[in-house]
Formats: structure tokens, C-alpha cells, sequence
């Protein structure tokens, strides 16, 4: 996998990183079990600093995206979650709320940000009702 960091983005590294491994994920160019390159691999190739590599691996892994094992590197996780429905729920609406504060400063009206957000989940065949 190919990773681009922004420097001019507002966005700290480590979370565009993050950003970019769950889209792969979402997207199936990751695949379950699918090892990820090297903390120093990955520094070395985006110039920039391993604990900043670290700091985006934990996180996956905390989200359950990736796991590690000890010695043979990170890998993409089995996501048949194993989080709650409330810890699903938390995370996304968490989430949900930021991009809404980013859309009201924007000025961006509720129409279209919610026309975006049924453009994405398409883009990602996301399903439809579910319960």
C-alpha cells in the first residue's frame, strides 16, 4: 500500500495515516489478515518519524482495524467486531458529531451534507436499513 501524508493538511499525521489504513480497509484494498508494512519501513518511505508510525498502529489497533504480534509485525484484523453495539455506536456518532461542528462552520446546510453522506455510503456499499 501507497500512503500519502499531507503536510499543509490541519489533520496530525498520525490520524491522516489512520484515516488512510481504514479507508484501504473499508474499501477492500486491505484484507483481512493482510500484513502492513513496518513501522520503519513505513517512516522510512514517508519520511517521518517511527514513534509517529507507533502512535497510528496503537490506535488501529485499539479501534480493533489491525492487530499485532509480537515479532512477525500488524496486521488487518478480523472484522467481525467485537466491539458492543454501544461502543459501535459511541465511536461513530462521536465521529458523526465532529463532521457536523466542521459542516456548521462551513456553513454547509443540512441537504447537502446529508446528500455527501448518502454519496459516501454508496461509495462504500454501505447497506441499507438494518433492524
Amino acid at each position: 500500500m501507497q500512503y500519502n501524508i499531507d503536510n499543509s493538511s490541519g489533520r496530525p499525521v498520525f490520524q491522516q495515516l489512520i484515516d488512510q489504513v481504514k479507508r484501504d480497509v473499508a474499501l477492500g484494498r486491505l484484507l483481512k489478515d493482510e500484513k502492513l508494512p513496518t513501522v520503519r519501513q513505513l517512516a522510512q518511505q514517508l519520511a517521518i518519524n517511527p514513534n509517529t508510525i507507533a502512535k497510528a498502529y496503537r490506535q488501529l489497533e485499539q479501534d480493533g482495524i489491525i492487530v499485532t504480534k509480537a515479532g512477525a509485525g500488524a496486521f488487518v484484523a478480523n472484522l467481525d467486531s467485537n466491539l458492543s453495539k454501544a461502543v459501535r455506536k459511541k465511536l461513530i456518532c462521536d465521529e458523526l458529531e465532529r463532521i457536523v461542528v466542521d459542516a456548521f462552520h462551513m456553513q454547509i446546510d443540512r441537504a447537502t451534507l446529508t446528500e455527501w453522506f448518502e454519496n459516501a455510503a454508496e461509495k462504500f456499499n454501505l447497506a441499507g436499513e438494518k433492524e
